[in-house]
Formats: C-alpha cells, structure tokens, sequence
C-alpha cells in the first residue's frame, strides 16, 4: 500500500531539517562501519522502548524483531511480516544505554546518551563487509530516523521502509551520502 500523501509530506519537509552527522570508516581489514549520530527530543527510557519494543519498531525501523530486545539471546526481524526473516540475535546489552545486535550478516549498535532532561543523543553504528551498501544504508537510516523523530513528537506518520522511501527522497539522499562519503573517505 503506498504512504499517505501527509505521510510523504511530514517526512520530506522533516527530512532537510533532521540534524544527522554520519560518517563512513573502512577499517585495515576491510570492514567498514557506518555511523549516524542525531538529538532527539525525548528521555533516553522513552528511546529505549522504540528501539527494544517490536510494536514500537514497526512504527518506525525496518528492524521488527519477534520478541522484545532487552536481553541476550536469538531473535529474528522482518521488514514486513511476509519477508524472509534475518538474525536479529542481541549481542550486547546495557538497559537504557547500549544495545547490540545481528542485522543479517553484520552487526547494528545503538547508543543513547542523555543529553539534558528532555534530549538523548542516539547515535547507531552498522558494519559492513560490502562497502558499496553503505549510502543506500545510511540514507535508508536517515529516512527511518525522521520517521522516528516525528513519531517521538506526537505526529501521526506511517513507517517508511523499503520501496516507500522512494516517495520521500531516498535516491537523493543515497547519492549525497555516496558523493559525500568518497569526498571524506
């Protein structure tokens, strides 16, 4: 089903205005790691429930795991309930703070920090072995995290994953984050 027209609206007026800072590093043995950094206007316990909770992922991530991730252990994501399931095996685990786990075949972490007692800086670091998805990704993430941003805030927007990123900006995203990212690599 496509976005809502005030879905595509919210998100790409939100889009420009999101203060992401990403940034792509190829480590000496070939993996490369992507990370994204933003303020976001909430308490880091509120953070935690949207990216812990598997109703409130679906709201927002692509990430959409069978169980809640608040302890070590197996889980599985779908993007969409009908798409083939990927590790989402928790890693690493500090309530409120940190968590780590398997995104198919790397890894995502996720770091909160409490900014003041409104704001949490959430910054998210995502490994690769294929350097080529790294701006597909962190535009997708950029997508997601506007999402995330407008959901945090009270607005009524749908989850915009997959091919419904078309609809908001990915490709133009995807191409700044490419251009950008060989400039600074």
């Amino acid at each position: 089903m496509p976005l809502s027209d005030p879905t595509i609206a919210a998100v790409t007026g939100a889009l420009a205005e999101l203060p992401v800072t990403a940034e792509s590093q190829t480590l000496s043995h070939g993996t490369t790691l992507l990370t994204m950094s933003l303020r976001l206007e909430t308490q880091p316990s509120r953070l935690w429930e949207f990216l812990t909770e598997p109703e409130l992922l679906a709201t927002w991530s692509p990430v959409v795991p069978d169980r809640v991730l608040a302890v070590v252990g197996p889980a599985w994501s779908r993007e969409t309930p009908e798409a083939d399931p990927v590790e989402a095996r928790v890693i690493e685990i500090e309530p409120v703070t940190v968590l780590r786990h398997a995104w198919d075949e790397g890894e995502v972490l996720w770091e909160l920090v409490e900014e003041s007692e409104t704001s949490t800086r959430l910054t998210l670091t995502q490994t690769f072995d294929q350097q080529e998805y790294v701006p597909m990704t962190a535009a997708g993430w950029h997508v997601c995290l506007t999402v995330l941003s407008l959901v945090l805030a009270g607005r009524d927007v749908e989850r915009v994953v997959g091919e419904d990123a078309m609809s908001v900006g990915w490709e133009a995203l995807r191409d700044a984050y490419a251009k950008n990212f060989e400039q600074n690599g």
